[in-house]
């Protein structure tokens, strides 16, 4: 399985990050990171469904900082 959350380490960094993804229509959802996950940041993550990677590579170029990345079933 793709991990599919993108941890980032702030919920303004979460919002610019999906609207980055939306203006590339790639689906990607705001969301409490999961307390399971071992990170520091402000608890929100990304939810993309569809092209984890591709989406990840888009916001580095993009100059979002990416803490990393955690399975969703983690939850």
């Amino acid at each position: 399985m793709n991990n599919q959350l993108i941890l980032l380490p702030s919920v303004t960094y979460a919002m610019k990050a999906k609207n980055i993804l939306d203006s590339y229509h790639i689906r990607a959802y705001i969301q409490r990171t999961p307390k399971l996950v071992e990170i520091r940041s402000c608890g929100y993550c990304l939810f993309v469904p569809n092209e984890p990677d591709r989406a990840e590579e888009i916001l580095r170029k993009k100059g979002v900082r990416i803490l990393g990345r955690a399975e969703r079933e983690q939850i």
